[in-house]
C-alpha cells in the first residue's frame, strides 16, 4: 500500500513540475512583454518580411492620388510611390513600431478574455488580432515627411522635370507636395483603424479552449511558483512514504512524467503552433505580407518558447536517471544485506552443531 501511494505522490510531483513549467511560459508570454517583443523584433528584421512591406503600402495608397491629375504628371505620382514605398520597409523605427502594436495586441487579447459576451464559445481563446495599421500609418508619416523636405527642396531628380516646369510655370517639387501627398498624408491617417490591414494569429495549443477557460489559466499562471514549490515537496513526500528499496522507483516515477510532459510540451510547441492569417478579402499585398509574417513567425515562435520545454525535460532526465540510480542502489544494498545473512545464519547453524555434538560426545 505504501508503494503505490508513494508511486502515486511521486507521479503528482511530476504533474506539478508540467504545471509550473507551463504557468512559467504562460505567464511569462502574457502578464510581460518581453517574450512577445522578441519574437515580433526577429519577425520585423527578416528580409523577406521587408521585402514584402513595399506591395503593403502599394496596394493601400496607390489610389490615394487625385483622379484629376494629368497623365503627363501621373508618372511623377508613381515615381514618388516607388520610394516612399521602399523608406517604410527600411526604416528602422519600423521595428520598434512592429514590437509596440504587438505588445497592444496583447493587452487587447488580455482584455477581450475578460469580456462574458461569448466566453464560452469552444476555440475562442485560441484567437489573437494583431493589426499593423498602427505601423503603416507612422512609417508612411515619417517616409512622406522625408519626400516631402526633399521635394521642396529640389532633391528629386524627376524625369522631365524642367520641361513641366517651364510648361506650367510652377515649381514641380512644391506642386507635388501640396497636390500628391496631400492626399498620401490623410490615407496615411486612416490606415490606425483600417481593418484591411490586420492579421489574425491562431494559436494550436489552445484549440478547441474557450476564452473562460484560456482565462483562468492566464490567471493562474501568475501562480507558477507555488507549483514548483508543491513539486518538490511531494517528491520529498513520496520518498517519505517509499518503503526502503522502492524509494529510487519513486524518484523515476516522478522523473518520468516530467520528461513526458516535456517532449509533449516540446512537440505541441514547435514551429506549427501558430498560424497567421490574412483578413478575408484582403489585397494581394497584404496576404503576401501576412504569409511572409507566418514563415518568419513560426520559426521565432518556437525558438522563443524551447527553453520551457527544454528545460523540463532535461529536468526530467536527470530525475529519471537519479532514480534509476537510486533504484539500484537500493538493490545492490538489499543484496548485500542477504548475502551478510546468509552467512550469518550459517555461522549460527555451524556453531549449533559444533554444541551439539560436543553434548553427543560427552
Amino acid at each position: 500500500m505504501r508503494t503505490t501511494l508513494s508511486f502515486l505522490v511521486a507521479a503528482l510531483a511530476g504533474l506539478l513540475a508540467v504545471l509550473a513549467t507551463a504557468g512559467a511560459l504562460v505567464d511569462e508570454a502574457t502578464h510581460r512583454p518581453e517574450l512577445l517583443r522578441g519574437v515580433t523584433e526577429q519577425v520585423a528584421v527578416d528580409p523577406e518580411v521587408r521585402a514584402a512591406v513595399p506591395g503593403v503600402i502599394d496596394d493601400v495608397v496607390h489610389d490615394a492620388i487625385p483622379e484629376q491629375v494629368p497623365g503627363p504628371l501621373a508618372q511623377v505620382a508613381e515615381d514618388l510611390l516607388r520610394p516612399l514605398a521602399q523608406r517604410v520597409a527600411d526604416d528602422p523605427q519600423v521595428v520598434q513600431g512592429w514590437s509596440d502594436t504587438a505588445d497592444e495586441a496583447r493587452r487587447a487579447w488580455l482584455a477581450q478574455l475578460e469580456d462574458p459576451q461569448g466566453a464560452d464559445e469552444p476555440g475562442s481563446g485560441a484567437d489573437v488580432t494583431i493589426p499593423f495599421g498602427p505601423v503603416a500609418q507612422s512609417g508612411i508619416t515619417a517616409a512622406l515627411g522625408d519626400i516631402e523636405r526633399d521635394l521642396r527642396e529640389d532633391r528629386f531628380d524627376l524625369p522631365g522635370q524642367a520641361l513641366l516646369e517651364t510648361i506650367a510655370g510652377a515649381d514641380v517639387g512644391d506642386w507635388a507636395a501640396d497636390t500628391l501627398l496631400a492626399p498620401l498624408y490623410d490615407r496615411a491617417a486612416d490606415l490606425r483603424d483600417s481593418t484591411a490591414l490586420r492579421m489574425d494569429a491562431r494559436i494550436d495549443a489552445l484549440a478547441g479552449t474557450d476564452r473562460a477557460t484560456v482565462h483562468r489559466w492566464v490567471d493562474a499562471s501568475a501562480h507558477w511558483r507555488w507549483a514548483a514549490a508543491a513539486s518538490v515537496l511531494a517528491l520529498v513526500g513520496a520518498l517519505l512514504l517509499a518503503p526502503r528499496g522502492r524509494r529510487g522507483l519513486a524518484v523515476a516515477v516522478a522523473g518520468a512524467v516530467a520528461l513526458a510532459g516535456g517532449l509533449i510540451g516540446g512537440a505541441r510547441l514547435g514551429p506549427d503552433a501558430v498560424h497567421l492569417t490574412a483578413p478575408e478579402g484582403a489585397s494581394p499585398g497584404v496576404a503576401a505580407f501576412v504569409q511572409q509574417m507566418e514563415e518568419a513567425a513560426r520559426p521565432a515562435f518556437a525558438a522563443a518558447v524551447a527553453p520551457y520545454p527544454q528545460t523540463l525535460t532535461t529536468l526530467g532526465w536527470i530525475v529519471l536517471a537519479a532514480g534509476l540510480l537510486l533504484a539500484l542502489a537500493e538493490l545492490w544494498a538489499a543484496r548485500r544485506g542477504r548475502v551478510r545473512a546468509a552467512r550469518a545464519d550459517g555461522s549460527s547453524a555451524v556453531g549449533r552443531s559444533h554444541t551439539a555434538a560436543d553434548v553427543t560426545s560427552r
